[in-house]
Order: structure tokens, then C-alpha cells, then sequence
């Protein structure tokens, strides 16, 4: 099959959801299919990294990303009905590029990541086109407005209700549109049941991310982008709350932040000691293997998250909250601990810190249910047997 696949990111290197989500896509598509992949990107060093994708795909095309362009772009139509992520990321240029590559090649499928950018191919009859919308952007941004009370509040409401309507009235343009949760996908049926909408969960590399018999320190360990909202609120939320009390019975406990542009907020924790907030680390393993606890109490947020998932997968338990638990398919005080209350969750912090057999079997039942439910090469066939049933 001769696809064309739209991203919002270039997903090298892949140290990010979207980005992991794409990469091991194009990856494993690539052994059946012959893949010509698009992308915006930063720079033109990010740019220079297409060749690493050229072992996946036919062909790689880029368009650099202007801010100032983005910005612009959502003055000049502030009192637009579209969210203005669509005018943010809105390019001519892109336009132009995917013009020429569709009108180049006689392809069976388009694959369009984000919502963002499917009005770059709504003018294209004739040929199938699936969106992977990931998860419920409109759910993500409601859960930050009730928690994000600062300057930009009243655009966030206003996103929020204008994204809800173009998430649905976008998807109606596509063969199918795809979801990483059923969370996820009721949001958007509960404005239009008759979307063709299925569930194609994150995956995760179980060869690249896997336990070993290294012996682990007393250290907490949270890892992502550290400046996304659900992230940072989580961060702060865990040292205020919840860490004190971990740390009146472990004293000796240490909380690693690992991730890349940790704004001041997160760096200041540094100052009592007992945290390290390292910025951009080149590998995550090594962190996960020195940790005897993943702690994720998100607030905020949608979809599934990958770095659950890779914590899973290395063996080292994951205390979450519901938003964080909400898309797995785990059974929780088995595969994971969820608590939404800072005590509870503290306990169950301690207690895998001070537990060893208990620990260990948790660390084994999330590694298996990663094995049998979350790798990449599972995860995609599902996407792939979507192509199939819409091509033929």
C-alpha cells in the first residue's frame, strides 16, 4: 500500500508521546508499505535528521515552523468558529508541499496525526484517509481550565469549546479516525455518535525499555516534558502534598525529575536538596533502573501516557492517579497503584520503597501486561488492519 503520512512533529529523536508514537509507527508500517512522510520542524538542524527516517520511508519532506507566522495567524482570525490551534498551525507553504506530493504519486491512503492538521487534506476526494487524533484535545484542555487559573484562563474555556466542535465536525472528512483510549473516543462520541472511531492504543519498545538485576537507590522518579501543563501541576503537586509525607518516614528519599525544559518552578525544588531536576538526559534508562518508584499524579491531561507505560516495561511500579490510570488496561494494587488522595498515595509509595516482595511483584505484573498488550509490533497491527478494512 502507498501511504502518505501527515505529522504534526518530526518525530526524531522520539523522547516524546506524539514522537514515539509516530516513529515506531512509520517503523513497523514500513515492513509492509511504502511510506512518503511530511512533517513540520523547528529548525534546520531538526531538518537534517530526515535520514533517519529514510530507512523507514520512500521519501521524507519537512517544512520549517514560524512562531512568528503561528502567532499571527491566530490575531488575524481571533473571531473565527476554528480553535486556534488549526490557524496556529496553518502553513501555505505546507499546503503546497502536501499539494504536490498527492498530486506526484497515486496513493491508496492518507494517515493524518492530530487534528491540527487534517484541513490540509479535506479538498481530497477520491482517495481514503484515516486520522489518528490520539487522544480527546477538548478533555485535556476543560481538565487544565479547571486548574490553570492564570492570565490565559478565558482563552482556554473559549479553546476548549471550540476544539470540542471541530474535533467532530473534522472527523467526519475521514474513512476512520483512531483514539489511544475508549476515554478518549466516548468524549468525542458524545457529541456525535456516528463517527467511525476506534481504539489503537500507545505502544511501547519492550527491547529498548526492559528491567534488569541492577540494584536500586530510595529515589521517586518522574519523566516528560516538564513545561506541558498536566506535567509541571503534577510535579509541583507531588512535592507539595505528597512527598513530605513520604518523606517523614523514608528520610532518606530522593524525587529525580527527568525531562527536557524544566521552567524555573521545577528547578527552584532543587534548592532543600532532595530533589534533581536533571533537564535533557539522552537516555531515560538509567534513571529508571536507580528508582524504586514511578510517581504520576496527573490532574490534568488526556490519552494514554507513554511514560507509564516505559516505566512498566523497566519493571519499576508506577503509582498514578485515576487520570493517569484511566486508559490502561490494568488491573490497579496488581499491575499499578492508583490513588487520587495524597495519604493514599503516599502509602503506597512507602510501601513499595519499603516493601521489596511486594514491590517485586508488581514490577513483574506490569512488565507482563506490557508484554501482552503494549508493544509496538501489536499495537500497530491493529492500525494496519484498519488500512486493510478501508482500502479494501
Amino acid at each position: 500500500m502507498k501511504i502518505l503520512y501527515i505529522s504534526l512533529r518530526f518525530p526524531y529523536p522520539p523522547h516524546s508521546g506524539d514522537k514515539i508514537r509516530t516513529y515506531n509507527i512509520l517503523k513497523h508500517l514500513s515492513q509492509r508499505h511504502s511510506i512518503s512522510f511530511i512533517s513540520f520542524v523547528q529548525s534546520r538542524q531538526e531538518a537534517n535528521l530526515s535520514k533517519h527516517l529514510l530507512e523507514f520511508c520512500h521519501q521524507v519532506k519537512t517544512v520549517e515552523f514560524s512562531k512568528i507566522r503561528a502567532y499571527w495567524n491566530c490575531l488575524a482570525f481571533f473571531y473565527f468558529s476554528e480553535p486556534f490551534q488549526v490557524h496556529f498551525w496553518y502553513s501555505h507553504e505546507m499546503q503546497q508541499q502536501i499539494n504536490r506530493i498527492l498530486e506526484s504519486g497515486d496513493f491508496d491512503l492518507i494517515h493524518v496525526q492530530f487534528f491540527r492538521m487534517a484541513q490540509y487534506v479535506t479538498r481530497f476526494n477520491g482517495i481514503h484517509k484515516i486520522l489518528d487524533s490520539c487522544d480527546s484535545y477538548a478533555l485535556n484542555l476543560s481538565r487544565r481550565a479547571k486548574l490553570d487559573k492564570g492570565i490565559s484562563w478565558p482563552l482556554l474555556k473559549v479553546e476548549a469549546s471550540r476544539v470540542k466542535n471541530y474535533e467532530t465536525e473534522i472527523a467526519q472528512w475521514f474513512d476512520r479516525v483512531t483514539m489511544v483510549s475508549a476515554l478518549d473516543r466516548d468524549c468525542l462520541l458524545s457529541v456525535n455518535p456516528n463517527i467511525p472511531l476506534s481504539v489503537v492504543p500507545m505502544g511501547v519498545d519492550l527491547e529498548y525499555y526492559k528491567p534488569n538485576d541492577k540494584e536500586y537507590g530510595q529515589n521517586l522518579l518522574f519523566t516528560g516534558t516538564i513545561k506541558y501543563f498536566p506535567n509541571k501541576d503534577a510535579i509541583i503537586y507531588f512535592y507539595n502534598e505528597i512527598f513530605p509525607l513520604v518523606k517523614e518516614a523514608v528520610p532518606d528519599v530522593k524525587f529525580y525529575v527527568v525531562g527536557n525544559r524544566p521552567p524555573k518552578t521545577i528547578k527552584s525544588l532543587e534548592s532543600n536538596g532532595d530533589v534533581v531536576v536533571t533537564g535533557w538526559v539522552d537516555d531515560v534508562r538509567p534513571y529508571f533502573h536507580n528508582s524504586a518508584v514511578f510517581v504520576c499524579p496527573l490532574r490534568s491531561g488526556s490519552g494514554m501516557q507513554a511514560k507509564i507505560l516505559e516505566s512498566m516495561a523497566m519493571g519499576v511500579p508506577v503509582v498514578t492517579s485515576s487520570m493517569g490510570f484511566e486508559a490502561l488496561d490494568a488491573v490497579p494494587a496488581r499491575d499499578i497503584m492508583v490513588a487520587d488522595d495524597a495519604e493514599v498515595f503516599a502509602e503506597y509509595v512507602i510501601k513499595l520503597l519499603k516493601d521489596r516482595d511486594f514491590r517485586n511483584r508488581v514490577s513483574y505484573n506490569a512488565r507482563k501486561l506490557v508484554e501482552e498488550k503494549y508493544g509496538w509490533a501489536s499495537v500497530v497491527k491493529m492500525m494496519d488492519e484498519i488500512y486493510d478494512g478501508i482500502v479494501n
